[in-house]
Formats: C-alpha cells, sequence, structure tokens
C-alpha cells in the first residue's frame, strides 16, 4: 500500500484518503486520492502506473492504490457467510460475517 503522493502529482492530487464506501454496508472499500485538478490527457493516463483510476460520478475521479481484500475482509468482519449470484451466476454480494458487500470492487477474483 502506497500512501504517498506520486512524485509531480502533489498539487492534482488530495491527501491519502477513503475514496470508495461499499454502497450496501457502508464500509471502506478502497483508499488512495482524489484527482482535485484537471491534468490533461497524458498525465492523466501515467497516473495507471501508480493504480487504478475510477470514475465516481462525472467528472469526478479517484486515484485507488489500496483495496480491501478477501483476507483482510475475512480477518475485520469474520468468515464469508454468504455468497449471492444472479439467476445467470453473476456475483452480486460476498457477505463477510454480517456485512454484505455489494461493490464490484468486492467481485471474487476468477
Amino acid at each position: 500500500m502506497n500512501n504517498s503522493i506520486p512524485a509531480g502529482y502533489e498539487n492534482e492530487l488530495s491527501d491519502y484518503q477513503s475514496v470508495i464506501t461499499d454502497n450496501w454496508c457502508g464500509e471502506t472499500i478502497a483508499w488512495g486520492f482524489k484527482i482535485i485538478r484537471h491534468l490533461g490527457d497524458e498525465r492523466f493516463h501515467q497516473l495507471r502506473k501508480y493504480g487504478q483510476l475510477e470514475c465516481l460520478n462525472v467528472g469526478h475521479w479517484v486515484l485507488i492504490t489500496k483495496i480491501l481484500t478477501y483476507k483482510e475482509a475475512e480477518e475485520k468482519y469474520g468468515a464469508i457467510t454468504e455468497e449471492e449470484y444472479g439467476p445467470r451466476g453473476g456475483w452480486k454480494s460476498t457477505t463477510f460475517g454480517s456485512k454484505k458487500f455489494v461493490s464490484k470492487l468486492m467481485k471474487p477474483e476468477k
């Protein structure tokens, strides 16, 4: 986990912080930096070498440098008690202990 602002981006990124919470349980699932100033296409795309770029809503982007892992979720909330899949087999949610997560960032890896 890197919580230092990437060199050269000090004026365009926020301090390291929680950037995404799960919409169902309200727990933080991703940490990183909010993009607070326009970067231009080239500098924006260069940020990919530091983490994952995610659009939260129109015009509001974040650089994710840490995502909650299944192991961390199990340690914090308890073992998986339920996994929910739709009628065609698509993932819908995973519950750790009593905390249900529905964010696509918490989808099991293949």
